[in-house]
């Protein structure tokens, strides 16, 4: 049985002996895998992508919102959400499910620093997110994750960091050939 590289999640401030790590059940995962609600996750090895369908033409199309790497935490809400949680290749993760945290921020004020650390990360970077997709072309989101985030360039496969940025896999592809 594996126990959690609790120093892959030190920037959450928990302590090693917190009993809260014992109430994470490991997870392997394989490629494509679709995570279960209702759930929180800590990601270990493999990277997970968040995406939406939409429907609003003839055609349903996946749209990337968001990849999750190891040292990553994500939760998925009820199933009624749009968001699909999926395994982009094989990996490990730790599951907890929301209730179970619901009752640690009840009983422990220092996971409601954790929570506050976690909430306020993802507001920030959707806020980053959504300025960078508001004020930038395509390809100025293209070097902006070059730059910034390159190992987004090196694991995510391109049809998915297209979708990312908002334009077709072969709009992405003239990007590439035109900076490189």
């Amino acid at each position: 049985m594996a126990t959690i590289n609790k120093k892959l999640f030190a920037h959450l401030n928990v302590e090693d002996h917190d009993p809260v790590w014992e109430k994470f059940a490991e997870v392997e995962f394989s490629k494509k895998t679709v995570f279960p609600d209702k759930k929180a996750y800590l990601v270990e090895d493999g990277i997970v992508r968040k995406y939406y369908i939409s429907s609003t033409s003839e055609i349903e199309t996946e749209i990337c919102a968001e990849f999750y790497f190891p040292g990553d935490i994500f939760t998925v809400e009820e199933k009624g959400s749009d968001a699909v949680y999926e395994s982009l290749n094989k990996g490990l993760a730790w599951e907890i499910t929301l209730d179970e945290v619901k009752e640690m921020f009840a009983f422990n004020p220092h996971c409601r620093f954790v929570q506050n650390y976690y909430l306020s990360r993802k507001l920030n970077a959707a806020m980053k997110r959504e300025m960078l997709l508001l004020k930038n072309t395509p390809q100025d989101l293209y070097e902006y994750l070059l730059k910034n985030k390159p190992h987004y360039i090196q694991n995510i496969p391109l049809k998915y960091l297209a979708s990312y940025i908002g334009i077709t896999p072969i709009s992405l592809s003239r990007i590439r050939k035109r900076i490189m």
